[in-house]
């Protein structure tokens, strides 16, 4: 994982969104040391509708860090048919080193199947 456009990166998120949450009706919870957000907001129109998710992980201490991710989908009005879906990731706090360090010690710890940090609701 080179950037935060990589695949391999929205994998690992979607690895650690469902280790941290599995109930994602949850709009705040912490895990592993992050402390998560996420927001939902969504349009049905008379063509076509849309949904955005969006999660803002945030890390405290001194070397701390906040990253928002979103995902958006849009459908036609029926649900037939897949508009568009992406997601995208952006650094809002904090050094881009320390978020990518933070990011390849949690997909060394999921690939060698340890357990992560407790989880607070």
């Amino acid at each position: 994982m080179r950037t935060f456009a990589d695949p391999s990166f929205f994998r690992l998120f979607h690895a650690l969104l469902d280790e941290s949450c599995p109930d994602r009706q949850q709009t705040q919870w912490s895990h592993g040391g992050i402390a998560w957000m996420h927001q939902r907001h969504s349009f049905a129109g008379v063509v076509c509708g849309f949904s955005i998710h969006h999660y803002t992980m945030t890390k405290t201490g001194s070397h701390g860090w906040s990253l928002l991710v979103v995902k958006e989908h849009w459908w036609t009005v029926r649900g037939e048919d897949s508009l568009r879906a992406s997601e995208w990731a952006k650094p809002l706090t904090g050094k881009r080193n320390h978020i990518m360090d933070w990011l390849r010690n949690e997909e060394r710890r999921i690939a060698s199947g340890s357990a992560g940090g407790a989880v607070s609701r």
